[in-house]
């Protein structure tokens, strides 16, 4: 019985952290474009990773802090954005390195920053592990995104 009350509760926290990441995959989307939504996005997954210490929030911290450094017009903002968001993301990645989108996260930066940074080590080594890993999620929407972005 107090396996199956287990089961059940790990069940429901998982479903309820893929509905809640759908909100955090939107100002991902958002923050592409807009200053306020990467704002949005960085304070509300420092809340959530405060809260939990799930790795996948120190993730979308950092995916924040790229755009922030791309919205940014200083120089040393746009350095300083860039730095942060390495910081968090190889954090996530070393907290939990089997996490499938925090591993597509890093695999999406490092593909869309300037190779003159010199943060693409983990290209070939993180699309290998998205493309052998990604049909074991049972999240769709996750899913339906890594096929479309590896064009499988």
């Amino acid at each position: 019985m107090k396996k199956l009350v287990l089961l059940f509760f790990l069940l429901i926290s998982s479903f309820m952290l893929t509905q809640n990441l759908k909100e955090y995959r939107t100002l991902i989307q958002l923050g592409k474009d807009s200053e306020k939504s990467s704002i949005q996005l960085i304070e509300k997954s420092t809340s959530a990773y405060n809260s939990t210490k799930e790795p996948i929030f120190l993730g979308f911290i950092a995916v924040g802090d790229f755009f922030m450094a791309k919205h940014a017009f200083n120089p040393i903002k746009k350095i300083s954005y860039f730095s942060h968001g390495k910081k968090m993301l190889e954090s996530a990645v070393e907290r939990d390195p089997m996490n499938l989108e925090i591993r597509l996260m890093r695999l999406i930066a490092q593909e869309n920053i300037p190779r003159i940074l010199g943060y693409h080590q983990h290209i070939e080594e993180d699309r290998n592990f998205v493309h052998r890993n990604y049909k074991k999620t049972t999240d769709s929407d996750l899913k339906t995104f890594i096929v479309e972005y590896l064009k499988l």
